[in-house]
């Protein structure tokens, strides 16, 4: 429970956290919540993360100073026309602790105002395990376009 006494802070991804966005948000958003620990690349990992810090489109959440959350993203050219720009999110981690507090939310908001400044369009998933309100999202604008299936060959 979210108590007044707590101080949650949202900012630009910088080096000092780098280890720990890898490390912990990327790393266990993979392996605990996609439950593909196969995709953990961290050199492919830190590459994205990097981009996402100096383009300032990758964020963390601290709570009292630690951190508790992060949102990477990156910007990319729309696929089917390369002039019209999108922020795609990469992933969204909230440590299991911190989910029933703002922290998530702000994290959206700073993806929602970096998209807003430097975008044509934004995109976002979220997980079929993910507790995040459908309606909630809608109510930020955000519209479901379309439902995501995953089926693997080789495991």
């Amino acid at each position: 429970m979210e108590t007044l006494s707590r101080k949650f802070v949202v900012e630009q991804l910088s080096a000092t956290y780098l280890e720990w966005f890898v490390n912990t948000a990327a790393v266990n958003m993979l392996t605990d919540e996609l439950k593909r620990p196969e995709l953990v690349h961290y050199e492919t990992i830190y590459g994205l993360a990097i981009r996402g810090m100096m383009e300032d489109t990758a964020f963390i959440v601290r709570c009292d100073g630690e951190p508790v959350g992060a949102l990477g993203s990156i910007l990319t050219p729309n696929i089917y026309n390369p002039t019209y720009k999108v922020l795609a999110e990469m992933f969204w981690y909230v440590l299991p602790e911190y989910r029933n507090t703002r922290a998530g939310l702000m994290l959206l908001n700073a993806f929602d105002q970096k998209a807003s400044e430097i975008a044509d369009e934004s995109t976002l998933s979220l997980l079929s395990s993910s507790k995040v309100n459908t309606a909630s999202m809608e109510k930020r604008g955000f519209k479901m376009v379309e439902l995501g299936f995953n089926k693997k060959y080789k495991e």
